[in-house]
């Protein structure tokens, strides 16, 4: 995954290249739970959504490769049949509305536990 994520785009504006990480940022969708659905799709498939993806971007310049090209170059890069750490669409898009409160919950299940401990509970 972190070929693909890592891998550039294009050449912006002010010459510095534009990664794959970057311009999902910027379109506001979390990079690695894209690359993950990406890479359980057929490449076909997976080219073409990137596409799409890619066409929402602003600001192309006339010289930058047409999106269809640049995305069959960049799906070549996703491991082939998915990855161990790919993400169910359901929580992905779970995890783009409301944040990851899994590591929070945690932390406050776990900061109540402490605390139920030092008032005696178990001694």
């Amino acid at each position: 995954m972190a070929e693909f994520l890592s891998a550039p785009l294009w050449e912006e504006k002010n010459g510095s290249p534009l990664s794959v990480l970057s311009a999902l940022a910027r379109l506001d969708i979390d990079p690695w739970a894209e690359a993950a659905r990406l890479a359980t799709l057929p490449r076909d498939a997976a080219a073409s959504a990137l596409a799409v993806i890619l066409r929402r971007l602003p600001e192309q310049q006339p010289e930058t490769p047409d999106t269809v090209t640049t995305a069959d170059r960049l799906v070549r890069l996703l491991p082939v049949g998915g990855s161990a750490t790919a993400i169910n669409s359901a929580t992905a898009g779970r995890s783009r509305r409301t944040g990851s409160i899994g590591p929070w919950l945690l932390l406050v299940l776990t900061a109540m536990l402490v605390a139920w401990a030092m008032n005696g509970f178990w001694s």
